[in-house]
Order: C-alpha cells, then structure tokens, then sequence
C-alpha cells in the first residue's frame, strides 16, 4: 500500500470533526490522498449520533442545551454515544475500499485490530466484539462506525478513557424515567473506562496506539492543509452546524 500519513494534532468542534471527516474521505474517495489516521481532539462535550437516528429519540435536548454539549449527526451508522474533551480516543481510518474486506465484520475487526493489540499490550483485556465493539469482562470499552464509497472507507473508533458515565446517562435517552441510582449501577457494568484498568495516561496510548498502527508501514506526520481546513468550514456552515441536519429525523 502507498505510504500513510498520520494526523495527531488540531482540537476542533464535534461539527468541524465530521466536516474533516466528510472532506477526507472524499479526497480519499478521488484518491487525492493517501491513507490517513488522524486522531480527534475535541474542544466541547459533545453527543455524535448516528446517521439514521432520530434526534429526539436519543438525546435529552434540555440537558444538553443546559450543559452547552454539542450534538452533531454522523456521516456514519451506529448508535449515539457521549464523549468528553480529554476522556474519550476517537481515531478516524480512511482507506482505499479496495484494501478492506468487503465483508462488514471482517473489516471492522481488521480495522481495530492495532487498537485491540495495544490494549492488551497495556494490560487491558480487550477483544472485539461483532459487530462493531471493543470490549473487556467488565463491559464495553469502546465502538465503531463506518462509511463505504466506490473506492474509499471511512472507520471511526471511540474507546473510553475516564468518561463520565452519570453525565452520560443523563444526556443519552437510555431511558425516559429519571436516572435512579439502580440504573447508574447496571450502566456501569455495561460500560468500562481504560482509566479503571491502567495507569498509563491517554497521551501514552495515543502514542503506543500511533507505534502499533505504523510498524511496518510507511508513514508521514502531517497537518490538516489550508484547503482542507477551509472544505471543512463550509460544510460546517452548510451542513453540521444546522438543525435540519442534527435534528432532522
């Protein structure tokens, strides 16, 4: 495969995240560019939900207008999910769709694997699970997401770090009854954080996870560019920034 490039720096908005997302991968799409993992830095709390989802369906709008979290609808599948500055790992893959199995589980165990390896590399036990989680004997540690064009695939990750979990259940309509202490308690034997499991902290996973994904490939450090930068404003202005398209199911 031609050489990777690897993004690690730029914190950005949930709606400015998905806008890069959208103009990668369809640079990617065009084959304007080369393979790329690029990690997320987020500036808000934030709620991404899925493509298909109905909004008023999965997220507590009250509280998250009162807690300034930011609700952005992905360009991918999947379930809604919380995610803090500094407590969550999303990392973003895009890559020829000709270099990714056409089955769907094979591909997002393929995928994940570097993740997976790393964690129990850091003494995490962590597994995948089909379709689209990484977990641990103790719950879900993290999940992903993708999007296939003609000739590109767009795989994103998020796996926990030392996420608020009661603020979680509050702004996520797990459900419509208030949050009692009982159902805190089973949510947290479903989720688990890497803060609970090691000591290393979320930069030196970021780093080993960067070291895993590399061995053996050709890879290049490098920034988002001027253009890409300003194709990802636009479509914030135009697309994840509105209603009609967060809010819109």
């Amino acid at each position: 495969m031609d050489k990777w490039h690897v993004i690690n720096e730029g914190e950005h908005s949930e709606a400015m995240h998905h806008a890069i997302d959208e103009v990668l991968t369809e640079k990617m799409n065009k084959g304007e560019i080369r393979p790329t993992l690029r990690f997320w830095y987020r500036k808000n709390p934030s709620v991404p939900i899925g493509r298909f989802q109905a909004y008023s369906d999965e997220v507590e709008h009250d509280y998250a207008e009162e807690k300034d979290i930011e609700v952005v609808r992905r360009i991918t599948g999947g379930g809604a999910m919380f995610c803090e500055p500094g407590n969550v790992i999303t990392y973003s893959i895009y890559i020829p769709r000709g270099h990714v199995p056409e089955d769907v589980e094979e591909s997002y165990q393929e995928l994940d694997r570097f993740a997976v390896d790393t964690l129990n590399q850091l003494g995490v036990e962590a597994e995948y699970a089909p379709l689209n989680d990484i977990e641990h004997s103790e719950g879900k540690l993290g999940g992903a997401a993708q999007l296939r064009k003609d000739n590109a695939v767009l795989h994103h990750t998020t796996i926990s770090y030392d996420l608020d979990i009661q603020k979680m259940l509050k702004v996520l309509r797990i459900g419509k009854e208030k949050v009692s202490d009982k159902a805190i308690k089973s949510a947290e034997q479903r989720v688990t954080r890497m803060s609970d499991l090691t000591d290393k902290d979320r930069s030196e996973i970021i780093d080993e996870l960067i070291q895993n994904f590399t061995k053996g490939k050709e890879h290049e450090h490098r920034g988002l560019t001027d253009e890409e930068m300003d194709l990802a404003r636009e479509k914030v202005r135009e697309k994840f920034s509105t209603e009609d398209w967060n809010q819109g199911l």
